[in-house]
């Protein structure tokens, strides 16, 4: 079984215990909006959030490794735009948003040190059993979410940059018996 995703009120929860942590606002508020693979997540730049203006980017496209095709403009809520606000606004365009502890090797953090702060965030919120949590954790967190919300599983296809809506399906964990429920739910 894949990773669970969050729930709102665990995301809501999170964000007042990482208030004034920097990396941990950014990382949090970014991974939800931005719904990107940890290491696309990881590799990005301040330029691809704030101009060469200075203007925060209210909108992100990021060019996919795995992939290799450019995401949609992702929109950057308001709890991201005040981290960024926060904490990137002085820092140079080529530098990563998430620069580790050893800021001189001007590296971000490894994925493994992203996934061991999402299974810190979970003990924090006091999930006794972390193991089903991780960096996809936070890619499916808002995809979810929309899914939950829609029943569209091609938006959401198209806003994880996925090429086929099985592969989709299986990610978010629709299952048969999901989609007799939804047909349950209508007769003509």
């Amino acid at each position: 079984m894949g990773k669970k995703p969050l729930s709102e009120k665990q995301i809501k929860s999170l964000r007042k215990l990482v208030d004034g942590k920097p990396l941990h606002e950014l990382l949090l508020n970014l991974s939800v909006d931005l719904m990107l693979r940890g290491s696309d997540l990881l590799n990005l730049k301040v330029a691809d959030v704030i101009s060469e203006s200075g203007n925060i980017k209210t909108e992100v496209k990021v060019k996919q490794k795995k992939t290799g095709k450019t995401t949609l403009s992702m929109p950057l809520s308001k709890n991201s735009i005040e981290s960024i606000k926060k904490h990137l606004i002085d820092k140079s365009q080529n530098e990563f948003i998430f620069k580790g502890q050893k800021a001189y090797t001007g590296k971000p953090i490894t994925i493994q040190q992203y996934a061991r702060i999402i299974k810190g965030w979970m003990s924090d919120l006091g999930v006794e059993d972390t193991s089903n949590f991780s960096t996809h954790s936070m890619r499916k967190t808002k995809a979810s979410v929309i899914y939950d919300k829609t029943k569209n599983v091609d938006a959401v296809r198209r806003l994880l940059g996925q090429s086929s809506v099985t592969a989709t399906s299986a990610y978010l964990g629709v299952t048969d018996n999901s989609a007799l429920d939804l047909a349950r739910q209508y007769s003509i």
